[in-house]
């Protein structure tokens, strides 16, 4: 037996980062199996729940199809994955710069060598 809805926007919203507005338009529009926006936010909504990869447009008409919550959620969690990369990737250049950026503060370094070796210059603890 299904959770009720509110919780499952919830989840949606909390877990997943979709506002509560789109998350409430998808579950109505998978009950339903459409949805027809009634006003600009309705419609922004949809557009956004389209540009996440969870709802279609139909040719005709104007109506939004709900796209199946297995290929819609995989979606989701595909976009996610990416950014996760990406973002991971953008957070290693900047630690490889930053450090090629601090080593020269560091006497004695020159290139990223410690021109006096290995404990030359540091203090004793």
């Amino acid at each position: 037996m299904p959770r009720d809805e509110r919780s499952l926007v919830r989840d949606m919203q909390d877990h997943l980062g979709i506002p509560g507005e789109e998350a409430e338009l998808y579950v109505a529009a998978l009950r339903v199996g459409t949805c027809t926006p009634a006003d600009s936010r309705e419609r922004a909504a949809a557009e956004a729940l389209r540009a996440r990869g969870m709802m279609i447009v139909e040719a005709k008409g104007g109506r939004y199809l709900p796209v199946h919550p297995r290929l819609a959620l995989s979606n989701l969690f595909r976009a996610y994955e990416e950014r996760a990369a990406r973002e991971r990737k953008e957070r290693r250049l900047l630690v490889d710069r930053l450090t090629l950026e601090l080593i020269t503060l560091v006497p004695g370094e020159s290139k990223g060598t410690n021109a006096g070796g290995p404990g030359v210059g540091r203090t004793p603890r």
